[in-house]
């Protein structure tokens, strides 16, 4: 079985660095993809912003030290997950997100390559 979702997009804010009560670092961040179409010589954007949750150690320190600011270019390789929880009026909501968390995941800077996370970092 094969999840795999590969993402070129921009960043919509700096990324959200936690910490769980576990103990463990999760980042966060919104990554917005776009196609476009062209009608009459006018070109129509359709944006759609992705979820993306980071659970690497290496790639979280990363985003904690050098950070992403809202706009950069990033390549995202990650899995697909569906998630559910109860709003405050306690209606059931589904969102998907995209999980950077198993060996071949990755996040990388495309304007800074040389300042992408390493297995060391």
């Amino acid at each position: 079985m094969l999840n795999q979702v590969q993402l070129i997009g921009f960043t919509g804010a700096e990324q959200e660095v936690r910490t769980t009560l576990g103990g463990k670092k999760v980042a966060t961040l919104r990554v917005c993809t776009s196609r476009y179409t062209k009608k009459n010589g006018e070109r129509k954007d359709y944006p759609t912003w992705h979820q993306v949750e980071i659970w690497n150690p290496a790639t979280v320190n990363w985003l904690a030290s050098k950070g992403l600011a809202k706009g950069a270019k990033v390549y995202v390789q990650g899995e697909i997950r569906h998630d559910r929880f109860s709003d405050k009026d306690g209606v059931e909501r589904f969102f998907s997100k995209v999980v950077i968390a198993m060996p071949g995941h990755e996040l990388k800077s495309l304007d800074r390559p040389e300042h992408n996370p390493t297995d060391e970092d």
